[in-house]
């Protein structure tokens, strides 16, 4: 079932999701970015996309990152990293940006049906 804002709003949300996700995983690098041994993740988000406009939501995959190991075997790019992060915060902005004009029509919809002769 849709939410109040239809397909279009379920669809930014279900993507605000994933990019959370993601938000979550570079977090995690980077938290990691001195543990020996340890292998950066990554979200893929964009391979999803046309699964997301098929059925109405994103489902992330997490795989490893590309990258080499540093001397303790360590794969976190900490400039990979910062982009990654960067990237998310322009799609979120692009998601809430959409997500405001369907939130603003809705409104002006419900505005105009509360009006005199209606």
């Amino acid at each position: 079932m849709s939410g109040i804002l239809g397909p279009v709003g379920d669809l930014l949300g279900s993507s605000l999701s994933a990019l959370q996700d993601k938000e979550d995983v570079v977090a995690q690098n980077l938290a990691n970015l001195n543990t020996p041994g340890y292998q950066a993740q990554d979200v893929t988000f964009g391979a999803t996309l046309q699964q997301a406009l098929q059925t109405g939501s994103v489902d992330p995959t997490m795989v490893a990152a590309p990258g080499t190991a540093n001397s303790q075997g360590n794969t976190v790019d900490i400039n990979a990293q910062l982009g990654e992060i960067n990237q998310v915060a322009l799609f979120q902005e692009g998601d809430m940006s959409a997500l405001q004009a369907d939130v603003q029509g809705a409104a002006t919809v419900l505005q105009d049906m509360s009006g005199p002769g209606v």
